[in-house]
Order: C-alpha cells, then sequence, then structure tokens
C-alpha cells in the first residue's frame, strides 16, 4: 500500500511525459498512443520539397532551391506538431534526443549515398538564445552527429533579427531573411558536403537562406533536413 502510495504521489509531482510529443503518459510508457503508431513519411520522394512525388510541391516553383535535397521525416500535424511546438516555444529541450534519433534513422536511410564532411544547423541571434536558453536546432544536429558519427560545426551565425516566420506570407519569409545569415568568423565552407539542420520547414526560406549562404562561401554541396514540415496543400483546399 505505501508503496503504491508513493508511485502514485510522484506520478502527480513529476509526471512521465512521452518521449516524443512530451504528452503526459502512464510511468510504465516511453510514448503516448499516438506517437507509438505514428509513420514517418514513405514512397519515392520529390528531392526538392521532400514530399512524396505525388504530393509534390514543387510544380510552381520559379527557381530551384539552393540546397540540392530536402528531407523530414514527418508532416507539421497532430502529436509531431505538438511535439515540434513544444520543443521550440515552450521549454522541453528534453525531447531532443528522441527527435534526433528518429531524424537520424530517418537520414540514413534517404542519403545514404552521401558522404558528408560535416552537420551545421541554422543559427539564433544572440539575443533569441538567451531568452529561450537553447538554440533547438543545434540540439538537433548534436543528436544526429552522435547517431550518424558526422561531426557538427557551427557554420552560421544570424546577424540580423526577423519577425515572427509564422505570421509571414511566404514572400514575406524570403524578404525578412535576406542577408539574415553569414559564415561564422573563422570558420570554413570551402569544398564541404555538409547536412545542414533545422526543426520544422514551412516554406522553405531559412534552410534555403542558410544554404545559399554556405554555397555563396564554397561549399560543394548543401543537403538538408528537417523533423518536420507542412504538408502541401491538396487542389481541392487550394481551390477555396
Amino acid at each position: 500500500m505505501i508503496k503504491e502510495a508513493l508511485y502514485k504521489l510522484s506520478y502527480s509531482l513529476f509526471p512521465r511525459r512521452c518521449n516524443l510529443c512530451g504528452e503526459v503518459v502512464a510511468l510504465d510508457e516511453e510514448l503516448c498512443e499516438e506517437c507509438a503508431i505514428i509513420k514517418m513519411i514513405e514512397g519515392e520522394l520529390c528531392s526538392l520539397c521532400g514530399n512524396p512525388k505525388k504530393e509534390c510541391a514543387c510544380k510552381k516553383k520559379e527557381r530551384k532551391p539552393e540546397y540540392k535535397r530536402f528531407i523530414a521525416p514527418y508532416y507539421y500535424k497532430d502529436s509531431i506538431a505538438a511535439a515540434a511546438n513544444r520543443f521550440k516555444d515552450y521549454g522541453y529541450p528534453e525531447l531532443a534526443p528522441e527527435m534526433s534519433k528518429r531524424m537520424a534513422q530517418y537520414i540514413s536511410e534517404r542519403f545514404s549515398e552521401i558522404d558528408f564532411d560535416c552537420i551545421t544547423f541554422v543559427p539564433l541571434t544572440k539575443k533569441k538564445l538567451e531568452k529561450r536558453g537553447y538554440n533547438q536546432s543545434e540540439l538537433l544536429a548534436n543528436g544526429v552527429s552522435e547517431k550518424l558519427k558526422i561531426p557538427v560545426e557551427e557554420l552560421l551565425i544570424k546577424i540580423k533579427n526577423t519577425p515572427q516566420q509564422k505570421r509571414s506570407s511566404a514572400q514575406q519569409r524570403k524578404v525578412n531573411l535576406r542577408g539574415a545569415f553569414d559564415l561564422a568568423e573563422g570558420k570554413s565552407a570551402d569544398g564541404k558536403t555538409i547536412l545542414l539542420i533545422d526543426d520544422i520547414k514551412t516554406t522553405g526560406s531559412t534552410i534555403n537562406e542558410c544554404s545559399f549562404v554556405l554555397n555563396a562561401y564554397g561549399a560543394n554541396a548543401v543537403y538538408a533536413a528537417t523533423f518536420c514540415m507542412t504538408k502541401p496543400k491538396s487542389k481541392k483546399e487550394e481551390a477555396k
């Protein structure tokens, strides 16, 4: 009876949370019901937008992106959206190990033929980093590095504050981010094949701008990966 009472007390004070999305679960569970059955994006993928080719979102794009290929294991919806939001905006850095483990698995499958020289990540301004306490993209990059045994290099810095991107249109995002990044002092991208890591891809403007900078400084090729991405609208949704 005492043991059971202590168990209930510990659960009420320190609830066990899903390793992936942060939802409260039973103490003997690692994942919530939704995360336990969620599947990664499958099928033949478009190399540029990361969607299955039948749902490709690149048909109307005017220019090819600066990165060579892009992938994300999940769409930004349901428990994955909850995971991404808690991780980025609500102080849940402890979700990084599970998220990065799944990213590493997907990267090893989808980029198996690529010999990466290093991993880098989308940086934050010093002000933003101090406010949040951590860079979510850096945590993911470190986790992927540990799993894939590819070194992390902090190649980029953010030199311009930008408005909150989630409230901006696709075109405004591009404008906001132009000139926002630069190569970090003393670092070199010259001749390197680089894996660029971020948490969420919405329009792709952030990873595109970072890839532009790396290419401008001589990178051999930039491949990009995020934990999740927004799902393209169906033809019916676009018609509304």
